[in-house]
């Protein structure tokens, strides 16, 4: 059986793809001008956002009793992703003396800009990984399901 954790990374790292999708031409145009591969800008929020679901997801089945508890977790993944997003860009995209001054300035902007994708697919992570995991499995001999209980 998967572990809940593993069951969250996937469904994070799809929703983290998704919002990566709607705001793709500008992750492009920021990676050609900080002179780095699109790809990596495209491509690590939703890994950043599947390692950070496979953290904060461990032992959920025991610990996450109601969706809006997923949901919130997954909200947090979102915080997570776009600061950790906004410190890669900060670092690809200013000299390295100016990274802790810069770092505001590229957290407004990623958040204006990225910030209604990525609590989308935050909300969207923790509601499906919620309904995953709270759901309890249906077995071959589990009788429930036919309409003759």
């Amino acid at each position: 059986m998967i572990s809940p954790a593993m069951i969250a990374s996937l469904v994070f790292g799809a929703c983290g793809l998704l919002a990566a999708a709607a705001v793709e031409y500008l992750l492009r145009a920021l990676a050609d001008n900080a002179g780095i591969n699109p790809w990596i800008f495209v491509s690590v929020p939703a890994l950043m956002a599947m390692l950070y679901a496979l953290v904060l997801y461990q032992d959920a089945q025991r610990k996450i009793k109601k969706i809006s508890e997923s949901i919130t977790r997954g909200i947090l993944i979102a915080l997570l992703t776009w600061f950790s997003f906004s410190a890669l860009a900060s670092w690809a995209w200013f000299p390295a003396r100016e990274f802790f001054s810069s770092l505001g300035i590229t957290l407004a902007a990623s958040g204006v800009l990225g910030g209604g994708p990525m609590l989308a697919a935050g909300v969207v992570g923790g509601l499906l990984t919620g309904l995953l995991i709270i759901r309890p499995p249906r077995g071959p001999n589990d009788k429930s399901s036919d309409g003759f209980s």
